[in-house]
């Protein structure tokens, strides 16, 4: 029986979040009667139209939804590559995690479902929550890159 590693385990739980996040995503929008992506994109664009917003804040409006729809998308490809190939880019780490910061999506799933559930209503509380989630992924991924550089390093030295 082979045991797993420390940071394929690691690997493992951020794609498990990033596949939870997407399968969330996809089963509340199909329950609520819509078509992922196309609803989203559909209803925007209603709603957009409706309020008459335009210009400067209207393009940031507009950069701000398709970044949370790029984010979405980006949720399949990260949780394939940590969990199959057990490594992500880290331009792409940092591209998404700019997009989650922007869209304001926690890394670990579960902590928006927590929040819901719960009596809990600060937004103070939740943003704490969403910072704690974004420092614990970006801490365990770069930990895992750091041990990943000094190894090869020790080897090639030897």
């Amino acid at each position: 029986m082979k045991i797993m590693s420390l940071k394929n385990k690691i690997y493992l739980f951020w794609g498990v979040m990033d596949a939870l996040a997407l399968a969330g995503y996809l089963f509340f929008s199909i329950q609520g009667g819509g078509v992922p992506f196309y609803s989203d994109i559909h209803g925007f664009y209603t709603n957009y139209t409706q309020l008459g917003v335009g210009g400067l804040s209207g393009g940031l409006i507009q950069l701000l939804f398709f970044i949370n729809i790029a984010l979405i998308v980006s949720l399949a490809f990260s949780g394939w590559w940590m969990i199959a190939k057990k490594d992500i880019n880290g331009i792409f780490l940092i591209v998404q995690e700019i997009g989650r910061v922007f869209s304001l999506k926690c890394s670990i799933a579960f902590i928006p479902l927590i929040i819901h559930f719960s009596d809990v209503r600060s937004p103070w509380i939740a943003i704490l929550l969403f910072v704690l989630s974004e420092v614990v992924k970006l801490g365990s991924i770069m930990w895992i890159k750091r041990n990943d550089e000094s190894q090869a390093m020790d080897a090639a030295s030897r």
